[in-house]
């Protein structure tokens, strides 16, 4: 075979093989294995699809911010590391969705305290399930309302969760199912 032959066959295998892979990137698919549910795999996400998040998640949970369902808030554990996700079009049923914030708790969490949805701003009165969220420990289901230790409302304007500090704020810890639940 002459060397030009050759030459052209190559640029040929590579053109095929650039063109694929720019398909994968443009397509959002790609041959790695996932971003680990690590702090700077979290940290990563924004902008990302959540499903990108390697391994199955037994302990999560999610409410929907808005009767369209175009935002929720999703809770993720596994293996000690705990977060909390601002959602864009998380959808049944994988329930994952573009990631707008990303809120991670594990160095945060105390003891037992486990990620509250169902919390207000004492001043200002209920809110809808999720627009609120608290860190807090109900004693394993035994205390129904109590004080979050940390809060933070959920941010949908500028896209992220901002810290309570200085009001009082209080959670009830009823209502939720454990594992892949959706309100």
């Amino acid at each position: 075979m002459s060397r030009n032959r050759r030459n052209v066959k190559n640029s040929r295998v590579l053109l095929v093989g650039v063109a694929l892979s720019f398909a994968c990137v443009v397509s959002g698919h790609t041959t790695d294995q996932g971003i680990p549910f690590t702090s700077a795999g979290i940290a990563s996400l924004p902008g990302r699809d959540l499903c990108n998040l390697q391994g199955e998640f037994p302990n999560r949970f999610g409410v929907y911010l808005d009767d369209k369902k175009e935002r929720s808030v999703d809770y993720r554990e596994r293996d000690g590391v705990i977060a909390l996700f601002l959602l864009e079009e998380s959808l049944p049923p994988k329930y994952c969705g573009i990631v707008d914030a990303t809120l991670d708790l594990t160095s945060l969490r105390k003891g037992e305290e486990t990620p509250l949805f169902k919390c207000h701003v004492n001043s200002e009165g209920r809110t809808r399930w999720g627009h609120v969220v608290g860190l807090g420990d109900n004693q394993r289901g035994r205390k129904r309302f109590l004080a979050p230790r940390l809060a933070w409302r959920v941010n949908t304007k500028e896209k992220r969760f901002d810290q309570i500090k200085g009001k009082a704020v209080s959670c009830d810890a009823s209502g939720y199912i454990v594992g892949d639940g959706w309100y």
